[in-house]
């Protein structure tokens, strides 16, 4: 058994469930994060983005940590869930992840920061949880293979990125984005992308609200701390990215705002929005927007799919060989 690919993956994205449910399973699979993970009876690694929460696992033995994860997730989410999660095994687990990592899987297709994301998510497996050498495996290579396979990829320009969706959407609701206050909540890797792009558009002056001022070194940026939400109804256009168990913007407001909330669990208050002059557009609702106005790269997604599938197989194929000759090292 050694010598086959002993690693599996649970999982939940933006095509499979609601933006509700898939907070549901983000808070419960962030329980398993960290040093929690110490406790865990086998090794993890866990992908939690604003579209994706997966869980991937190794050992001898992957239909019992398959089986422990669920059982681990039954005890913290009380509703039926396990028909709206996706498994894979092996191989089928490496293309997966290759897929994913490469940015085909995403909302918006070939976005880079995905690979971030996983490279970090490996980083912090590392860290917390004793990884077995296939899940090493597993992940270099598909880090490598994702890098490759972008090269390949021909992206049509004329489709919108998350930026340049959230830029057109304001710029209708609150007319030149030159003028308007704009307060970015969280220091992440979204806002930090948010903050670049803004700067090339001009902006000069917009704050961001983080509970860490002091590491905010972004140009044209004013950092603050979380105090500042209390005066949310003050700026114009607010984005969210940030982690938190609780919404940090709630209240009412009689002024006009776009507000964009990308964060899983979210961010901002439904009943925020109550006011018609206020526009909230949750991730969900940005994917869709994004998916109706952008031109599908199908050829380019087939070719793409195919050459994962094609390298997935003969990386397969030489970590049996390379397992297969160590085990029979050990056997003489």
């Amino acid at each position: 058994m050694g010598s086959l690919l002993q690693i599996g993956v649970v999982g939940i994205n933006h095509k499979v469930a609601d933006l509700t449910f898939r907070e549901s399973i983000a808070r419960a699979a962030a329980e398993l994060s960290g040093k929690t993970a110490l406790f865990f009876p086998h090794p993890i690694i866990l992908l939690s983005t604003c579209n994706r929460t997966e869980i991937y696992f190794g050992g001898e033995d992957l239909a019992m940590a398959h089986s422990d994860l669920l059982c681990y997730l039954r005890k913290l989410i009380s509703e039926p869930f396990e028909h709206r999660l996706y498994s894979y095994f092996g191989i089928d687990c490496f293309a997966h992840l290759s897929r994913v990592t490469a940015g085909l899987d995403s909302a918006i297709i070939a976005e880079t920061e995905i690979q971030r994301q996983v490279k970090i998510a490996y980083a912090k497996g590392t860290e917390f949880s004793s990884l077995t050498s296939c899940m090493h495996y597993v992940f270099q290579k598909a880090l490598k293979l994702a890098k490759f396979v972008r090269s390949q990829f021909q992206i049509d320009r004329s489709a919108p990125t998350l930026f340049q969706a959230i830029w057109h959407l304001a710029k209708d609701h609150l007319g030149d984005l030159l003028q308007q206050r704009i307060l970015l909540i969280g220091h992440s890797d979204l806002n930090r992308g948010i903050a670049f792009s803004l700067s090339k558009k001009g902006v000069q002056n917009f704050s961001l609200c983080t509970q860490t001022p002091a590491a905010v070194h972004l140009s044209g940026c004013s950092p603050c701390n979380r105090s500042e939400l209390s005066r949310w109804t003050e700026y114009d256009l607010i984005i969210c990215a940030a982690s938190s168990d609780r919404y940090l913007l709630s209240g009412a407001s009689e002024r006009t705002h776009a507000i964009f909330d990308l964060s899983v669990p979210r961010n901002v208050d439904p009943q925020v929005a109550i006011n018609e002059k206020v526009a909230l557009y949750n991730i969900e609702e940005m994917n869709e927007w994004m998916e109706q106005k952008r031109v599908l790269q199908n050829d380019q997604l087939i070719f793409c799919n195919e050459l994962i599938w094609q390298q997935t197989l003969l990386l397969s194929r030489a970590y049996r060989q390379k397992t297969l000759a160590r085990e029979h090292l050990i056997t003489l």
